[in-house]
């Protein structure tokens, strides 16, 4: 494990070390464990030394799921959040979070609600009726319900963290867990290094993060991810859209921190593809390549401009 030194709100601080492959790719495999139950999944993927699974999260329930791991010497530990399951999983892999998976991702994604047209459910009741309106106040509330993803991965920190009261805490994720991975390090200032991330900033904004006591959190979120990923990049949406097609409202684009991206559809040719968002597939990409993404604060970005948000 490759790890560096930094000075962070007045403490010194062992982030990962993001230019270094290995430690990439470690993260990677967590983030990719994170869907299955235990080592005898056929899901699961091995991680290599220092890393050791320490124990699952929530496969009793059907919410907020993944896998704990832990340094060898028991000094940092990572929370590795499972991303989002749908209904057209493999034969034999558990698909009983996938209406919850969908709720949470229309919540977070989406500019009001999952309120793409008329014709479309919605997952809350913050649109105002009034054309592209909607309430902040009623959106920031229903982020911060007990029984969404966001409170239940900050339950899951605080479990996490209880059992390991002297380590640090990294963290690591997939799709709709990378998102969660960095709202959870922008609330308590940890680190999180992600992949495939829809984007988050939207939902970040809303909840307002970073907050007052972690200003420099967004420094230490590192999302990695490819030029042939739709959701990354924020354009699996539009009424012919895979995800739409799906039923996935995800209308944000905008990451909170520095992404690092793989410019796979100018150096190999690739076109974009969902399956470009699988974390098999970033897994091989990243192998291909000779060094991780060079990582750099993202582009000026705008989401939701043509919606008007009113607090009330």
């Amino acid at each position: 494990m490759s790890v560096i030194w930094v000075m962070w709100n007045r403490h010194l601080r062992r982030i990962p070390d993001v230019a270094d492959k290995q430690s990439v790719l470690s993260f990677a495999r967590m983030a990719a464990s994170a869907y299955a139950a235990d080592e005898s999944s056929d899901d699961w993927v091995d991680v290599d030394a220092p890393w050791n699974r320490s124990l699952g999260i929530g496969w009793d329930f059907d919410g907020v799921r993944g896998q704990v791991f832990v340094e060898t010497t028991g000094s940092v530990i990572v929370i590795a959040l499972k991303g989002t399951t749908t209904i057209l999983a493999r034969k034999g892999d558990r698909t009983d979070t996938y209406q919850n998976d969908k709720i949470n991702d229309n919540l977070l994604f989406s500019c009001c609600c999952g309120r793409v047209s008329y014709k479309w459910t919605t997952v809350c009741d913050c649109y105002l009726k009034n054309t592209y309106t909607c309430s902040q106040t009623c959106l920031a509330r229903e982020l911060r319900s007990k029984d969404k993803y966001y409170e239940a991965s900050l339950r899951v920190f605080h479990d996490v963290a209880k059992l390991y009261p002297t380590s640090s805490i990294w963290l690591t994720g997939h799709s709709l867990g990378a998102s969660l991975s960095s709202l959870i390090a922008q609330t308590h200032g940890l680190p999180a290094l992600v992949f495939g991330a829809p984007g988050e900033k939207l939902a970040a904004s809303r909840l307002h993060l970073p907050t007052w006591l972690h200003p420099d959190s967004e420094k230490y979120i590192w999302h990695f991810g490819n030029t042939a990923d739709p959701v990354f990049m924020g354009t699996c949406n539009g009424p012919l859209s895979a995800c739409a097609i799906g039923g996935y409202a995800m209308e944000s684009q905008c990451h909170s921190g520095l992404e690092c991206v793989y410019d796979t559809v100018a150096d190999k040719g690739f076109e974009m593809s969902l399956i470009y968002h699988r974390i098999a597939t970033i897994i091989e990409i990243i192998e291909e390549y000779e060094r991780p993404a060079e990582c750099s604060k993202p582009m000026s970005c705008q989401d939701c401009y043509l919606w008007n948000f009113i607090r009330d």
